[in-house]
């Protein structure tokens, strides 16, 4: 696959998905992820980042 074609099919990589919280699906910050005990900053719910 070329850039050219990578760039066109834009979006996020996969990667992000372990930020998503599992329970209200709010995206987890830098903060929180690299905190000692990453919680989700909306539901309190643990994220396994």
């Amino acid at each position: 696959m070329t850039s050219n074609e990578r760039s066109a099919q834009g979006g996020d990589p996969v990667c992000w998905v372990n930020r998503v919280c599992p329970e209200c699906g709010r995206f987890a910050d830098d903060e929180t992820v690299d905190s000692d005990d990453p919680r989700c900053a909306e539901c309190g719910a643990e994220l396994s980042v």
